[in-house]
């Protein structure tokens, strides 16, 4: 009957459509997140070449541009940061369930074989989220470091001052975070792979009793 097609098709359609909208939410986080890694490693390489010239003015220079990062920063966080919380969460509970489901199916059969597919799919998601907020995290955190290197040692007193400031103020690094409940680090990732597993042990737990 021609209603099983169009059902098919709306159903294909449907699928594929909400596949590239979450593809193009991950990439667009990656990007600005990739962004602000890059803006950080351009003023780290400004700091350690502040060698010659109106030194004074180019400190200035780099602390808008500190301000700058900062404020980009925040702005993007703001753009996800309930859509990665409600992601963590729902990658806890999928991965849970894929791994229970797993041990319910034959590996090699074609129903194991689209588990282990999107077990794998749903990890390497919030996988990215996690790495590239600890990058944010691990350059910003190298910020201090190069305005400590670069040649303040023949720079005027204010200007010294005014870059004391700044380090003191930079050693903070920048977090990119879910409601500020979670940080997206490499240490959220394996927390949220340990709490899938304890879900995975429940179920087993439970699935044995029955």
């Amino acid at each position: 009957s021609p209603n099983y097609e169009v059902t098919y098709f709306y159903q294909v359609v449907g699928i594929w459509f909400l596949a590239i909208c979450n593809i193009n939410m991950d990439t667009l986080m990656a990007a600005l997140m990739m962004y602000t890694v890059t803006q950080c490693d351009i003023l780290c390489d400004n700091l350690r070449n502040i060698k010659s010239g109106d030194r004074s003015k180019q400190i200035i220079e780099c602390v808008q541009h500190h301000k700058k990062i900062l404020s980009f920063a925040q702005s993007s966080n703001k753009v996800f940061n309930e859509m990665v919380l409600g992601q963590f969460f729902t990658t806890s509970a999928s991965l849970a369930l894929g791994m229970f489901e797993f041990t319910l199916v034959q590996p090699l059969s074609s129903e194991g074989i689209w588990v282990t597919m999107y077990l794998s799919s749903m990890t390497v998601q919030i996988f990215l989220y996690c790495w590239f907020g600890n990058l944010v995290e691990d350059r910003s955190s190298q910020i201090p470091y190069s305005a400590f290197e670069s040649d303040w040692t023949g720079i005027p007193i204010e200007a010294k001052k005014n870059l004391l400031i700044f380090i003191m103020r930079s050693q903070k690094p920048i977090k990119m975070s879910a409601i500020n409940l979670f940080s997206l680090s490499l240490s959220t990732f394996t927390t949220i792979l340990r709490t899938s597993w304890s879900y995975f042990a429940v179920l087993r737990q439970v699935n044995a009793q029955d």
